[in-house]
């Protein structure tokens, strides 16, 4: 996709961040599987961001919950993910239950045979 460019509302160097163009906040996401390097972009809205940078848990969460969807579209196993589908997980992330929250962290790692609560500390120890 093609590079944003805007003013930074969240995040620094290779990692999920927010960007304000033109009135509208867009979370880009870089996610890499083996030598692919893509960064996927969706529109959120305000109420969005507010939780993304009070929450750190939540926003840890966003991280690898989508870059483990993400990095499925690149090697061909999931279809693409459309802003709809994106909107519908930010908001069971960001603005649901802590409870619905960590049923879909477990139903990930099923899904995907990962352990998100290893990547999701590192997240949480860095932003310490």
């Amino acid at each position: 996709m093609a590079a944003i460019s805007g003013k930074r509302r969240m995040g620094d160097g290779y990692e999920p961040h927010v960007d304000d163009v033109d009135g509208r906040l867009i979370y880009s996401l870089p996610v890499d599987s083996g030598h692919v390097s893509l960064s996927f972009e969706y529109e959120i809205e305000a109420g969005d961001l507010a939780v993304l940078l009070n929450d750190i848990y939540r926003r840890a969460v966003l991280h690898w919950v989508r870059h483990t969807k993400l990095q499925r579209t690149i090697i061909g196993t999931a279809e693409k993910i459309s802003q709809a589908d994106f909107r519908a997980l930010l908001s069971e992330i960001l603005h649901s239950p802590i409870d619905n929250v960590e049923r879909l962290i477990q139903a990930v790692n099923r899904e995907h045979n990962i352990h998100l609560q290893y990547y999701i500390g590192l997240d949480l120890a860095q932003a310490r």
